[in-house]
């Protein structure tokens, strides 16, 4: 088990200046990476500003680590395999201000990243992608921006991350569902030349997935 407290030092200005940082956005979401005994952990700093600062001391929207682990423990009961949050650290400076850290586990190569993407042994991959979509919107779990890169394969099994875009409805308006539709399409253009099967391919997992959830 991991101990926490040694990811305080993530809030210590000076101390991070010395960590491997590898993605900054802003200053509002920064990401470090460190190795701990052997195994590669990511560490994502949330400072969250303006609105949603406010949103989240008024109790009306989550700290996207709150957030996270909710996400997590929902995929858990349905067997959805993903990467778990390591642990969550909530750092309260004031009533509005507030920084967070989410730390996970190294969980694989993004799923549009994999060598030989087109390739027909890696359907299974892509399969498994669309079957989770499916069973998170009958459990009434949405991502609004489900893409290739918001997945990882490591030893031929598909762990999906990154839910902040993802959302938790029980009743869902028409408008909604064809957003969702709409945002699955988009996101899921991936660039391989001269590769029409594979891109008729994920046409019909779409497809596929209007008819299993009857939004058609």
């Amino acid at each position: 088990m991991i101990n926490r407290d040694r990811f305080l030092e993530y809030f210590d200005k000076e101390k991070i200046k010395k960590k491997k940082c590898i993605q900054n956005n802003e200053g509002r979401r920064i990401i470090f990476t460190e190795k701990i005994d052997g195994e590669i952990y990511f560490i994502k700093k949330y400072i969250p500003r303006k609105q949603r600062k406010r949103s989240i001391a008024f109790g009306l929207r989550k700290d996207r680590v709150e957030h996270y682990k909710f996400i997590s423990d929902k995929l858990e009961i349905l067997d959805i395999p993903h990467v778990k949050p390591e642990c969550i650290i909530i750092n309260r400076k004031s009533f509005f201000e507030r920084e967070s850290i989410l730390v996970t586990k190294y969980g694989g190569i993004p799923l549009g990243e994999i060598p030989d993407l087109e390739k027909k042994e890696n359907r299974k991959l892509f399969d498994k992608f669309f079957n989770y979509f499916i069973l998170m919107c009958k459990n009434g779990i949405y991502s609004t921006d489900y893409n290739s890169g918001g997945a990882l394969v490591k030893n031929d099994e598909l762990y999906l991350i990154d839910f902040d875009p993802y959302r938790t409805k029980w009743i869902v308006t028409k408008k909604f569902k064809e957003y969702v539709i709409y945002k699955l399409e988009k996101t899921l253009h991936i660039d391989k030349k001269n590769d029409e099967e594979f891109k008729n391919y994920l046409k019909k997992q779409v497809l596929r997935v209007r008819k299993e959830l009857g939004w058609e």
